[in-house]
């Protein structure tokens, strides 16, 4: 019966470099200033050859931690923004010498951080899913937890809720005065983030003296979407700040269908500056979040807390929030 094959051992290329395996893992490990140039070559080629990786487990079992870098993220819809943050980070922590994994946190924060321990993490990124105490028991265990959640770039380093919020209203308003309305996203999944972005546009009227914004989830499909519509205020203007781009399409669909007009009747923000969203008719206004920004933030925070040195990438542009005006407002 012939044997499956299995990944090459330490002993493979001590084997085939003519070393010990103590050897091997000094210079593969980094240890290796001590190696004639012509040890290190001859390990590295044989290595490459037999296309060998330390592994993870034999790390984690000499230092107590694996290499992995855990980014917590609520159990939500991904949306553009989130995705290419998640890219981000994956490419840029490549120079660490570290891997990511995506965690999606359950609704039990206790059993969250026991997971998150299980891994033996180097450190956790969090979007957002963390409270304080469980972050301080991370801590405890010598796992350092990015965004700091009382650093002095807070703002920046978290998806700024408020400032969306304050864009939106700012913009639905800017032909007068209007009902201004929040149109949540409509999922099975919670939405961690909602919250935050109601109590954004809620604050952004009270400063102009605007009407408690009414709240709707609005489902991603057209006969709903018009539903939710039907039962909103007739015979004033409405401004509609979405929670993203999905959900403003929604509005837009479902206004076409009731026939209410746009911009005049009712105007319409979304979030993530995505392309489809630029290509209906009338062309979306929305808000682009540089999330290259984001990522160059949290970096260099994880770099502190790890003790190494990672180059900053300078973000396209140091606003980390931009209006992309269409036809909708």
């Amino acid at each position: 019966m012939t044997r499956p094959p299995r990944p090459a051992t330490a002993a493979d290329v001590a084997t085939r470099a003519g070393v010990s395996r103590a050897t091997v893992s000094h210079i593969l490990n980094g240890r290796e200033a001590r190696f004639p140039e012509e040890t290190r070559t001859r390990v590295r080629a044989a290595a490459e050859a037999l296309d060998y990786r330390p592994s993870p487990a034999g790390r984690t079992l000499v230092t107590g931690r694996s290499d992995t870098i855990v980014v917590v993220m609520p159990e939500t819809t991904i949306g553009q923004n989130l995705q290419n943050a998640l890219e981000r980070l994956g490419d840029d922590t490549v120079g660490m010498g570290s891997n990511v994994v995506l965690r999606f946190a359950g609704t039990d924060a206790e059993r969250t951080v026991t997971a998150l321990l299980g891994l033996r993490p180097l450190a956790v990124v969090d979007f957002g899913s963390l409270d304080r105490a469980a972050r301080s028991r991370l801590a405890a265990q010598g796992v350092p937890t990015v965004p700091d959640l009382a650093g002095a770039r807070r703002g920046r380093l978290h998806e700024p809720q408020e400032e969306i919020a304050e864009l939106q209203v700012a913009e639905l308003t800017k032909r007068g005065d209007r009902r201004i309305v929040y149109a949540s996203v409509s999922d099975r999944r919670p939405d961690p983030y909602g919250p935050g972005r109601y109590a954004g546009v809620a604050a952004a009227c009270e400063r102009r003296g605007l009407a408690t914004p009414l709240s709707v989830p609005v489902p991603v499909d057209l006969e709903s979407a018009v539903k939710v519509l039907r039962e909103l205020p007739s015979g004033v203007p409405l401004g509609v700040a979405a929670y993203n781009d999905q959900v403003a399409l929604a509005v837009l669909a479902g206004a076409a269908r009731l026939r209410r007009t746009v911009p005049d009747d009712l105007t319409v923000v979304g979030v993530d500056a995505t392309d489809v969203g630029q290509l209906w008719t009338p062309r979306l206004t929305t808000i682009a979040v540089d999330m290259g920004a984001f990522v160059n933030a949290v970096m260099v925070e994880l770099a502190a807390a790890l003790g190494r040195r990672m180059p900053r990438r300078r973000a396209r542009d140091e606003q980390m929030l931009q209006i992309v005006a269409g036809d909708t407002t």
